[in-house]
Parts: C-alpha cells; structure tokens; sequence
C-alpha cells in the first residue's frame, strides 16, 4: 500500500475517500491469508486492527520488529501526554493530522507497516485509540508465545498464600504449558471479591458485582 498519496494537496472529501479505500484494502489483504493463523480473536475496531498488523507483520517476517516499534510508541504515549493529546484532539483536520503523522513516523525510522497503521488511524479519525490497539496486538502477541495474560482485581492487596493458591487455580484453568502473565489491581470500589481476566474471558466475583444484581432482582421482583 502506497501511502504518499496523503501528503499530496486533496480536498477534504477525497482524502477522505482515499483513506477509507486504503484502510479497507490492508484489512482485506492481511485479514484472509489461509497460511497465517492468529492465535487469539479479538472482536471489535481494535481487535480488527490489530489482527490486520499482526498478519501483515507475519506476512512481511517482521513480527519482532512492529512488536518492538509498537512497543516503543506505547510507551511514549504514556510519557508524553501532549503527543497522545494531539493524537486524540478532534479538532484537527484529518488530512493535516495524517500528513503529520507521516512525517512523525518517518520511513527511515519505522517499518512501512507500523508507518502505515498511524497514517491510517490517523486518516480515519482513530489515531486517539492507538493504546488500545497496540494493546491488543500486544495480546496477539503473547497468545503467539503461549502467554496468557491475566488480570486480577481486588479490593485490597493480596498476601503471598492468595496470590500462589490463585496462580495454581489460573494454571489448572489454561493448562500447564502456557505461561502466565499476572497481573494484580488494587480497586477499593468493588468492595470485596475479585474480578478475573484471562485473555478475553471476565469473571466477576466481586461484591458490587453482586449488589447489583441483588438490587435489580429486587427492582423487578413483585413485593
């Protein structure tokens, strides 16, 4: 996909066209290859962009390369709150974004495919959700490797004990030949409980989870 076309003088409603065309072309072209599989769905306009970068990436063998170069704008994005706020303004023509983007990520410094991803954002007013995306393709990545990343959120600090009789539980659930990432969240606002996500799958044990539904029942119930 060539994409200099966007730093050419277009009127507003055929950059705008060009750009949808453009998006929906590196979806169409990386999203059926039969010889590349993804190893975890993600639904939704991120899981869709991520998917489309992960089999672009594996496509062209540079799947540590994008993963690096992502992994760098994330981290930038959570540094730098005036580029993620420039990102994610509105305000900002979409073309002239694009056109800066392009200039941002720069071919001698970034792959063509990580290059193109923003430009595209960029040109379809998504660029505010590239943490979003990344993340998902973060999580493409870790499925790739056999890494399972799951969150648990409770409403105080675990102790040692609970954090090993828990790991045991999440290894019994994923199988032992996967690698768990664990990661512990503290939120004082479920009240109790725990709340658990393992890759796309949520479970709420928590306390509010169960007031609520205690309070709906008694909304509906005929007292």
């Amino acid at each position: 996909i060539i994409f200099s076309v966007l730093t050419t003088k277009l009127t507003n409603k055929m950059f705008n066209y060009l750009s949808i065309q453009l998006t929906n072309k590196l979806i169409r072209k990386f999203s059926t290859k039969p010889d590349i599989k993804v190893p975890l769905t993600i639904y939704g306009t991120h899981g869709r962009y991520a998917t489309a970068i992960y089999l672009a990436s594996a496509k062209a063998g540079l799947l540590e390369k994008v993963d690096n170069e992502l992994t760098s704008v994330s981290s930038l994005l959570s540094k730098d709150n005036g580029f993620k706020t420039y990102l994610g303004n509105p305000t900002i023509p979409r073309h002239e974004k694009a056109t800066r983007v392009a200039d941002i990520f720069d071919e001698s410094k970034f792959s063509h495919i990580t290059r193109s991803l923003f430009i595209t954002l960029a040109a379809n007013g998504r660029a505010g959700e590239a943490t979003e995306i990344i993340s998902a393709f973060n999580r493409i990545i870790q499925a790739s490797k056999g890494i399972v990343k799951v969150t648990v959120t409770t409403a105080e600090p675990l102790k040692k004990k609970q954090v090993d009789s828990l790991q045991e539980a999440i290894v019994s659930y994923v199988g032992k030949d996967k690698e768990i990432d664990l990661n512990l969240e503290v939120k004082e606002d479920i009240l109790g409980g725990l709340q658990v996500l393992i890759g796309d799958k949520f479970l709420d044990l928590s306390v509010v989870n169960r007031i609520n539904y205690l309070s709906k029942e008694l909304e509906t119930a005929n007292i």
